[in-house]
């Protein structure tokens, strides 16, 4: 895969071609998203500072006919093309795939969105009552491997058990899966029953509910362990469905210079309380992620459900580009060598001519 095949494979099936003079090109509408999630903009700012599109609404129309499941797939077959470049699939080898949401402000009125139903009640900046919503599965093993491999948005009241199944399945075709780990927000009985089903091990941070827990630990020393296993029902379609799963009770272990009481769901066996707590930790990393992306988030005042998406999912595509290349060129190349370089590099292969760059050299030259 050379430079000009990383930059357009996103959008290349998604960005339809329009067979008239003048066309905005699918080149073009690339390089405009890629200049406004390395300048932290508004698409319709990086097209009147790009040169290649007059405004953001030529680009949203492109993709008027798109569905979620054609972005996601467009974006799972990207994603999979990194992975065979960089040969992690021949050394088979387990990988940890990590699941969290992250959320995105909604600034304005409710009344007025065009998809309300992907819109959630809370804030979570100043000024914003509403958010948008995505979930993640990522690889966390270490700094070099840290991909994310799939997403989706979520409406509320989502059945997320299902999204979380689909991208497994996914990713299993690809992958061998050493374990799923989860945060204190997936705490679901339903979430377990699916991972068995699949055949997917399993940790899942467990919330502090309830007293059933707290005899246990109050027998246990500093440092110590236990596993028992427990038995609960959920509620899906009309239906009780009851599920078992082993849970490993911490007491008091320490994390950083302090002592914490951990609680994980999970049907791994291993041999001490400290390696549960460093094989969830690698969860971690996916905080980073989500870090990084929000460095080179692409803005936009749609509420369109499918074009935030398809933006939030470009987002993700360009932080692939980043850690794609920093597998080659070593950790001194970050994020900000990234958007140096991406930028240099669109300009001196064509993909972008600022509006005003000649002018701007004109007045450059005269000053120096």
């Amino acid at each position: 895969m050379n430079k000009h095949q990383i930059i357009t494979t996103f959008a290349q099936s998604l960005i339809v071609e329009e067979d008239r003079k003048n066309k905005v090109t699918r080149k073009g509408i690339v390089s405009t998203l890629i200049t406004a999630a390395i300048g932290l903009a508004f698409v319709n700012e990086s097209c009147k500072s790009s040169g290649e599109v007059s405004k953001s609404q030529v680009i949203y129309r492109k993709i008027e006919d798109v569905t979620k499941e054609d972005i996601q797939v467009c974006f799972q077959k990207a994603t999979i093309k990194f992975l065979i470049s960089l040969k992690i699939f021949s050394r088979n080898r387990k990988i940890m795939i990590s699941f969290d949401t992250t959320k995105e402000p909604f600034y304005g009125e409710f009344s007025k969105a065009e998809d309300p139903l992907y819109l959630h009640s809370g804030s979570i900046a100043r000024e914003s009552e509403f958010y948008y919503e995505y979930i993640t599965a990522s690889i966390t093993c270490n700094n070099a491997a840290r991909y994310i491999l799939d997403g989706i948005i979520l409406p509320r009241g989502a059945y997320i058990e299902g999204y979380i199944q689909g991208m497994l399945e996914f990713i299993k075709e690809y992958i061998p899966i050493e374990v799923a780990l989860f945060d204190r927000g997936f705490n679901s009985w339903e979430l377990i029953d699916m991972l068995k089903k699949i055949k997917v091990s399993y940790m899942i941070f467990w919330k502090k509910q309830g007293d059933w827990y707290k005899p246990i630990l109050s027998k246990m020393g500093g440092g110590e362990s236990k596993m028992i296993h427990r038995r609960e029902k959920y509620y899906r379609l009309k239906h009780d469905y009851e599920i078992g799963s082993n849970f490993i009770i911490i007491k008091q272990l320490e994390y950083e210079g302090k002592k914490y009481d951990w609680l994980f769901a999970t049907n791994l066996n291993l041999k001490s309380a400290a390696s549960y707590v460093k094989r969830y930790k690698k969860r971690w990393g996916i905080e980073t992620i989500y870090r990084v992306t929000d460095d080179i988030r692409i803005f936009t005042t749609s509420t369109n459900h499918v074009i935030r998406y398809f933006l939030f999912m470009f987002t993700c595509f360009v932080y692939n580009i980043w850690k794609f290349f920093q597998t080659f060129l070593g950790e001194s190349f970050t994020l900000a060598n990234l958007k140096t370089n991406m930028t240099i590099f669109l300009a001196k292969t064509g993909n972008i001519y600022p509006f005003h760059y000649d002018d701007f050299e004109r007045q450059a030259l005269k000053i120096l």
